[in-house]
């Protein structure tokens, strides 16, 4: 059974104590409210008061110095209620028994009596007797460390005493180099995670759309009309006054096909009078090349007032070849600009990739979009004009990705001991497969120049005790080193003493890698 009391900051301390009069096994929990004023002896009472009726508290509050005033004193302390409720509690521990010793009369001690070998007089005079000299004591644990210490100093200044004057040598060795060349397969899968192990390397779809268009000539020829025909139609007024024919007077022809014609002229004919006047076909072509007298009417409002007739052949209409669009041109014109676009739709594809990433042409999937001829095929136009957008679809594999995970295939694939000149290291990318599941297969080529190692180990071993002349030869016989080894003798500065031949002992002789020296006769080669 839980009995919750929600504290208010009037509470006092007798107040709290009363409610922990329960029942034994009674789970009492105390909600207390910010500033809550509660001390050390308190919550002491407190823990008493549970221990003696034999119930269980706990605390739920969010204030660390009352929290830690519980902690002290064993009570479980949570920051909800609910949690309370759940949780198991701690067990309240009793306060620890003190052991005292009864009371007895008092004990009377002698003290010990001097003498020549006693610790202590009680007076604490202390006498110094010859017979005490020769007492062997254990010597005291600082006395002892301090010998230590003083031998381990001094063996170590002989051993630096004997470095100094023993002959020493340097060797100094410019390793040789080595093209290394290694083909990596490489996928690219969108939306995955670069995977150096596998072999794998993000890629996403990007999206462009370029648009752009085109003219070309027609080659298509087809005769069309050039031509007016021209020729003289003599006008009679059939009215009783003056009659005035406008210039762009229609007649035609009555019979067969009606072929039009305009007059040229402007002239004002007397009531029944006569007039001749040039008229020109309204249509080019060969078809206003009428015979005489075919001309016989009147078009339009001076119809019943006019009659026309033309006494004469008329010629002048002729034909020419014109150039029409064909079906031809228009395939052409299509692809030749379908193929422009594609390459400006690659173009904003990288540029949106950016100049870490790599978009395969392989990979790219184009879409021609509403292309718009002007004019339509069959119609008379020396130029065929196009207009048309084009989308593009592909995929943008992360290339720094590829080239770090053939770097460190590169790496794997290096000999133990030897060097990676950084600057030497160059990356080509092979051509691209899509495969069924849209992933990108592709190889990354990296190849550099490689630094052979050299053990120092071995070299040592092989010159010691050589002379200079001899070291250098068995150097460049066993060893892979592009020049020469340096090697010189010490110290120098000890009078008489002029070493020729390099130190008995391996540790004397030092052994230095130019490793830039290397690289710089590499990058020459």
């Amino acid at each position: 059974m839980i009995r919750v009391y929600q504290l208010t900051t009037q509470d006092t301390l007798p107040g709290m104590l009363a409610k922990l009069q329960a029942p034994p096994g009674t789970r009492v929990l105390f909600v207390a409210p910010p500033g809550l004023s509660l001390t050390a002896p308190g919550m002491q009472a407190l823990r008493r008061q549970a221990l003696q009726h034999q119930v269980h508290l706990a605390w739920v509050t969010s204030d660390p110095a009352l929290r830690a005033l519980a902690d002290a004193e064993g009570i479980s302390t949570y920051r909800s209620q609910a949690r309370a409720e759940r949780a198991r509690w701690r067990r309240l521990r009793p306060e620890p028994r003190r052991r005292m010793r009864p009371a007895t009369p008092a004990e009377i001690t002698a003290p010990p009596a001097p003498g020549l070998f006693a610790r202590r007089s009680p007076t604490g005079f202390r006498p110094v007797a010859f017979l005490r000299a020769f007492v062997r004591r254990p010597s005291p644990w600082w006395a002892n460390l301090g010998l230590l210490l003083f031998l381990v100093a001094l063996w170590g200044g002989l051993l630096y005493a004997l470095s100094v004057v023993i002959p020493a040598a340097t060797v100094t060795l410019v390793p040789s180099s080595e093209p290394i060349r290694l083909t990596i397969p490489i996928q690219a899968i969108q939306g995955a995670r670069t995977d150096a192990a596998a072999g794998i390397v993000a890629a996403q779809v990007l999206s462009v759309q370029v648009s752009g268009d085109a003219r070309t000539q027609t080659t298509g020829r087809r005769m069309e009309p050039a031509t007016k025909a021209r020729g003289t139609v003599g006008l009679i007024n059939r009215t009783a006054q003056d009659l005035l024919v406008p210039a762009g007077t229609v007649v035609s022809t009555a019979t067969g096909a009606n072929v039009q014609f305009a007059t040229l002229q402007e002239v004002i004919l007397a009531p029944g009078g006569r007039a001749s006047v040039t008229a020109e076909a309204i249509l080019p072509g060969p078809g206003g090349n009428v015979r005489a007298g075919t001309i016989t009417r009147v078009e339009g409002p001076l119809a019943l007032s006019l009659l026309v007739a033309n006494a004469e052949n008329f010629s002048g209409g002729t034909t020419a070849p014109v150039a029409v669009v064909t079906e031809e041109d228009k395939e052409r014109l299509q692809t030749q600009l379908f193929e422009e676009l594609k390459l400006q739709a690659q173009e904003r594809l990288r540029e949106r990739a950016g100049p870490d990433a790599l978009v395969p042409a392989e990979t790219i999937n184009y879409l021609a979009l509403s292309p718009s001829f002007t004019p339509f095929v069959g119609e008379v136009s020396p130029e065929l004009y196009l207009r048309m957008s084009v989308q593009a679809v592909g995929l943008s594999v992360d290339r720094a990705a590829a080239e770090q995970v053939a770097l460190a295939r590169l790496r794997d694939a290096m000999p133990a001991g030897t060097r990676l000149i950084a600057d030497s290291v160059r990356f080509s990318l092979g051509p691209a497969v899509v495969d069924a599941q849209g992933r990108v297969n592709f190889t990354v080529t990296a190849q550099g120049t490689l630094l052979r190692g050299v053990d120092v180990g071995s070299v040592r071993r092989a010159i010691v005790g050589l002379s200079p002349e001899e070291a250098a030869s068995v150097l460049m016989s066993r060893f892979p080193i592009a020049a020469p080894p340096e090697i010189s003798l010490g110290p120098d500065w000890l009078p008489y003493i002029v070493p020729v031949n390099l130190p008995s002992l391996p540790w004397r002789i030092r052994v230095d890698v130019n490793w830039d020296a290397a690289a710089r006769l590499a990058a020459a080669l």
